[in-house]
């Protein structure tokens, strides 16, 4: 009689563990398809988790939301792993270089003022990238795109600006020392 109690119990105690278990995969099977549906429809998961935010990002900029893209990427960077931290800075990276490539190409020299700030970040989105993965090469090249149009720009927008020398600039051949110069006819 006690075996046969004990062997109830037992089965009673696996009963109510495979109804959890049960439970847990089907609201699991349904959150999947759930996912599935929006992924087919091409609309935005609301899940807060960071891999869902990063798509999310991704699924703005293709849209041409950039603001909120850079937004959902400062968000995955401060929930995900290793790998979407690596990515979310590479992509807002490429997100600002694009920027400024696209603002230097329709309004040339005269939007130094909104191209240096983007392509500042830039190069910070790069400089993280490349810190969490210092044997990536695709960060590597484009940190090293931004850091050639930077330079370039610059002195690009400071030959216009001074294209009149000032005076007080100028330098006169001659010594401020008084007197002759020795040693030389």
């Amino acid at each position: 009689m006690a075996q046969r109690l004990k062997l109830f119990q037992l089965m009673v105690l696996l009963f109510c563990l495979s109804l959890a278990v049960s439970i847990w995969l089907i609201v699991s099977l349904y959150r999947a398809g759930i996912y599935n549906a929006n992924i087919e429809a091409q609309s935005l998961h609301e899940s807060s988790a960071a891999d869902a935010l990063f798509a999310n990002a991704v699924y703005q900029a293709r849209h041409g939301d950039m603001q909120q893209s850079l937004a959902l990427y400062a968000e995955a960077l401060s929930r995900g792993s290793h790998t979407v931290r690596k990515s979310s800075y590479f992509n807002s990276g490429n997100l600002y270089l694009a920027q400024a490539n696209h603002l230097l190409e329709e309004q040339g020299l005269d939007a130094f003022d909104q191209i240096t700030p983007l392509l500042a970040m830039a190069k910070e989105s790069y400089r993280e990238a490349m810190r969490l993965d210092p044997a990536w090469f695709e960060a590597k090249y484009n940190y090293e795109l931004a850091l050639r149009l930077s330079p370039l720009f610059e002195l690009k927008h400071s030959k216009s600006e001074q294209d009149e020398p000032d005076e007080a600039e100028t330098v006169d051949g001659w010594s401020s020392i008084p007197g002759f110069p020795r040693g030389m006819p």
